[in-house]
């Protein structure tokens, strides 16, 4: 039998199972529940937060037969014919590559015909955005006033690109990114249900590389998975996923706190010794020097963060002494160096000079300070001298 991926053998088969949009699932639920379902919805939000899945649940749950409105049985004719790939009562089609006009007028001919097993037709476009301005008009009539068996389910990953007559005919749903800890949940709970043995840490990795993104999550398991069986541990997954170590990055910003280029330096070279690529130390730091600045700001969480608490404490007490006005001007260097290293000829050149300059930094004095301490007879007096 076929390997299955991840993403696709838990890809969640009812609200239920959704993880972080319960306040969608909700509302959802409550409107089936209470007869005052919509007829077109429009699902935004980043890649890999569940939109299509959302679509396909919601199409489930709205023609199974199973007795229960709000969980799809998986049993009934409805639910099979769904689960085979290929439904008749729900046609989903990808918008990037169906973007003229006829390919929304013969989905049109389509809503005259009655659903063959369950009781609507529900229509899932995917990247909605990609349609071309006639294909959008196309849709309008038939979106305002649809046959009562018909469904429109729109999922788009760039709302601002969908025009405001469609955005007025449907039901707008913003999905989040998912935190650190819901995705580490999930994670540790599809290992208790595949018999793979694991740390917390290992799951924290793959959480924050995921970046709010469950899918990427899965995919980022997926690999590790295939590298260490079933005997997952963080060292492994660091070495397969190519990230860097938190160490590495307080190791960076202490060395830049003492002005000490020649710390810097050997970081870097430990950084490429054991296979870390500049990009991702790059884009790592920078996130790292952001983090540190919200912490240091305060009045945020680690959740807010998305970083585990035991991270979110450390993060309080490394470089001190740097203040946010040289937080500020290491994330400026960063991000000027982010975009100069992808035309550079020699890479490591410039990241190391990127470095040196962030550690020969004077610190920012605070205005009032400054200006107290040159009217301070102290200060006066030795001028005189």
């Amino acid at each position: 039998m076929a390997y299955i991926a991840m993403a696709r053998k838990w890809r969640p088969k009812s609200f239920n199972d959704l993880v972080g949009q319960e306040h969608i699932a909700k509302t959802i639920e409550n409107a089936i529940v209470g007869g005052r379902l919509h007829h077109a919805f429009l699902f935004t939000g980043t890649r890999g937060v569940g939109k299509t899945t959302s679509a396909r649940i919601l199409a489930r749950t709205l023609n199974c037969t199973g007795g229960n409105p709000l969980v799809p049985c998986g049993k009934c004719k409805s639910c099979l014919d769904i689960e085979s790939g290929q439904p008749m009562d729900v046609i989903e089609i990808d918008a990037a590559s169906n973007t003229g006009v006829d390919n929304i007028r013969d989905l049109l001919e389509q809503t005259q015909y009655t659903p063959m097993i369950g009781k609507y037709k529900v229509f899932v476009i995917d990247e909605v955005h990609m349609l071309s301005k006639g294909a959008f008009n196309a849709l309008l009539k038939t979106l305002e006033e649809p046959p009562p068996h018909v469904i429109f389910i729109f999922a788009t990953t760039e709302v601002n690109k969908v025009p405001q007559t469609i955005l007025s005919r449907v039901q707008r749903f913003d999905f989040k990114r998912l935190t650190t800890k819901q995705i580490m949940g999930r994670l540790h709970y599809i290992c208790e249900q595949e018999g793979i043995t694991t740390d917390l840490e290992a799951l924290e990795m793959i959480a924050e590389k995921a970046d709010g993104s469950m899918r990427d999550a899965l995919t980022f398991f997926d690999q590790a998975y295939a590298f260490t069986g079933n005997d997952m541990n963080a060292e492994a997954v660091r070495s397969v996923l190519g990230i860097p170590p938190n160490e590495l990055y307080f190791s960076l910003l202490e060395s830049i706190e003492k002005h000490d280029v020649k710390g810097t330096f050997s970081v870097v070279d430990k950084a490429l010794e054991t296979g870390v690529e500049f990009a991702p130390l790059l884009e790592g730091f920078a996130k790292f020097v952001r983090n540190r600045l919200y912490v240091q700001v305060g009045g945020i969480t680690a959740e807010s963060l998305n970083i585990s608490d035991a991270l979110f404490e450390k993060l309080k007490n490394c470089a001190p002494s740097l203040g946010n006005g040289d937080l500020l001007r290491i994330a400026r260097i960063l991000t000027d160096l982010q975009g100069n290293i992808r035309r550079s000829a020699n890479p490591r050149l410039l990241v190391e000079s990127a470095f040196a300059r962030m550690a020969y930094l004077d610190r920012v004095v605070d205005l009032k300070q400054a200006l107290a301490a040159i009217n301070n007879p102290a200060f006066q007096g030795s001028k005189k001298k």
